[in-house]
């Protein structure tokens, strides 16, 4: 046999290799469409993306999307309620068909998921009273800047802060919150939807954000090797970002504008 025989040989088994690892739900979509429900993630415990209203059912920019979703698709919607750290685990466990909580793109979940074109943004800022004079990090020397732990603020914050800064830390958003009111803080680093809602809630301060400290983008997540699924997600998100009804579910219900968003 000769070398160039023997090469043709190795890469055929390797196509074949790679297609006996394929994954069984590789026409997922097709699978979807004929059982007419889709499998979506819920994340109820994280306002003001997920949360359970005063009767008790689901909503949030994320559970909206995801109805969005069901409702162009022309299915049902089955809502698969997980905490953060399950919304991958139940997408590679078969239990949902999306993961749409929130999620935030890094590469190390890239190793584990396929994530379509952003569809949302956490932006994190600097805000606090108008009196507060902050334009941008070499503001925050000399003065208190609350931020809570585990959080992607106190990722970010700390980055960009200059020797001089008090960052004083805080373990609930609420306590954050509670400080810069009562005058404890300067200012604190927060997500942008956050300082849009304490702003309404103690107008007398006029709470304003100050500057972005960073913005993190999230995105609809599939199963690897779901390629029709994703190829619809991303069609789906390039036209419903351009039609508007991204941006009008985002700012229903954080307050805030939606940025800018990139494509893959």
């Amino acid at each position: 046999m000769t070398n160039m025989l023997r090469c043709l040989f190795a890469a055929c088994a390797g196509l074949f290799a790679v297609a006996a690892s394929a994954p069984a739900d590789a026409q997922a979509l097709d699978r979807i469409i004929k059982e007419k429900k889709i499998r979506i993630t819920a994340q109820v415990d994280s306002a003001p993306f997920g949360i359970l209203d005063k009767d008790n059912k689901p909503t949030g920019s994320e559970i909206e999307t995801a109805r969005q979703i069901a409702k162009d698709l022309g299915v049902e919607l089955e809502l698969v309620q997980v905490t953060g750290p399950q919304r991958i685990p139940a997408l590679l466990a078969d239990r949902a068909d999306l993961a749409i909580s929130s999620l935030s793109i890094t590469t190390e979940r890239a190793k584990t998921v396929w994530f379509a074109s952003p569809h949302g943004a956490l932006s994190i800022v600097i805000g606090g009273p108008a009196r507060t004079n902050i334009t941008g990090p070499a503001d925050l020397v000399g003065k208190k800047i609350g931020m809570t732990r585990a959080t992607l603020e106190e990722q970010e914050v700390p980055k960009i802060a200059p020797p001089g800064t008090q960052i004083v830390f805080f373990d609930e958003h609420a306590a954050t919150q509670q400080a810069l009111m009562t005058g404890q803080v300067d200012a604190i680093g927060a997500a942008a939807f956050l300082i849009s809602d304490l702003a309404k809630r103690a107008p007398q301060l006029n709470i304003t954000p100050k500057f972005t400290v960073a913005t993190a983008f999230y995105a609809i997540a599939v199963k690897p090797g779901n390629f029709d699924l994703l190829q619809w997600v991303n069609t789906w998100v390039f036209v419903n970002k351009n039609n508007g009804m991204l941006a009008k579910i985002y700012e229903t219900h954080t307050g805030v504008k939606l940025v800018d968003l990139p494509t893959f």
